[in-house]
């Protein structure tokens, strides 16, 4: 059935690739369709930055768009990601795109990589966590932006308020992703001289046990992410936090700030900008994704906590105060 699928799709796509050429006069004869899959939900503060810096890119140009989402953080299941995947291969088929965006491991493991890899349509991710090798790309006509958070430098900022933390938990969602992050990052914290535990839980409950066993065995806590923990309640952790804490906790993305003391955050818009400008080179300056080598992200923010800081008794010295963003 998928090389059925992969034929049939081809001669679609070669088709409406074809019908977006500039003609002789140099001008497009059918204004450019961009089909975008979002690994996640609405709502999810990552992916929703990532949106919003395609949108900022997009909105004022001569293209369309469609938006379509795999939610793979309330749906993790093989079999209900792989029925997704069924629904949106379908969705290509009729939006015919002249080129697709992805965001995030999941569309790229579960659509992009067995699907669209090495064919006609030209394909642009962002939001891949550190590395793609995992999936063979980039590829002829795969190119996109690797997510490289600042943890190294949260962890180095760290040592220098608390040189004696050598025991480390990260508490996170029991996702792919994060043990694809698990396996690329312990040989990291190993270098920097930490003991880890993965605490990768997958309840609200779970979490806070984890977070209270943290709190009484380790020097430091890092917290990715909770999309996926469920049941997970907003107002609940941060007064659970409050009530908790007793070290550091650290986090890598600005909507964990409200339970995390300092944070050294990606800004995920640079990932959806870069990915809708390369978009746009593609079909607007007729680029080939081969042609436009793996990006890393680049732009950081620092951000205290100061009411968790004071519970703690965490000060930053005025050089380190100058640059934190504030958490409200």
């Amino acid at each position: 059935m998928k090389r059925i699928y992969l034929f049939l799709l081809s001669l679609l796509i070669v088709g409406k690739m074809v019908s977006c050429q500039t003609s002789q006069e140099g001008k497009n004869t059918e204004t450019p369709r961009i089909f975008y899959v979002n690994s996640y939900h609405p709502g999810y503060g990552s992916s929703d930055d990532v949106m919003a810096g395609i949108e900022s890119v997009l909105s004022d140009k001569n293209v369309q768009w469609k938006t379509t989402f795999m939610d793979t953080k309330n749906h993790p299941g093989e079999a209900a990601i792989q029925t997704k995947v069924d629904e949106i291969l379908q969705q290509i088929e009729e939006y015919q795109p002249h080129l697709i965006i992805a965001s995030d491991d999941n569309a790229i493991k579960y659509l992009i990589e067995p699907y669209f890899k090495n064919q006609e349509i030209p394909v642009v991710f962002c939001g891949v966590n550190w590395s793609a090798d995992q999936y063979g790309l980039p590829a002829s006509n795969v190119t996109g932006m690797l997510e490289v958070l600042p943890i190294q430098e949260m962890l180095i900022e760290m040592k220098n308020y608390y040189p004696e933390a050598n025991q480390l938990m990260v508490l996170s969602e029991n996702t792919n992703s994060e043990k694809k992050n698990k396996t690329l990052l312990d040989t990291l914290y190993q270098r920097m001289g930490f003991s880890t535990e993965y605490a990768l839980v997958d309840n609200f409950e779970e979490w806070k046990s984890a977070f209270l066993r943290g709190n009484e065995k380790y020097d430091l806590i890092f917290i990715p992410t909770n999309g996926a923990i469920k049941n997970w309640n907003e107002t609940a952790a941060i007064e659970f936090v409050k009530q908790s804490i007793k070290v550091p906790v650290l986090a890598s993305d600005d909507f964990m700030m409200k339970y995390a003391v300092f944070g050294l955050t990606k800004i995920a818009a640079e990932q959806g900008e870069w990915a809708a400008k390369t978009a746009l080179d593609i079909l607007e300056k007729a680029k080939n994704p081969d042609q436009i080598p793996l990006a890393k992200n680049q732009q950081t923010k620092a951000w205290i906590n100061q009411e968790l800081a004071e519970v703690i008794g965490f000060k930053p010295d005025p050089e380190l105060s100058a640059d934190l963003n504030i958490v409200n």
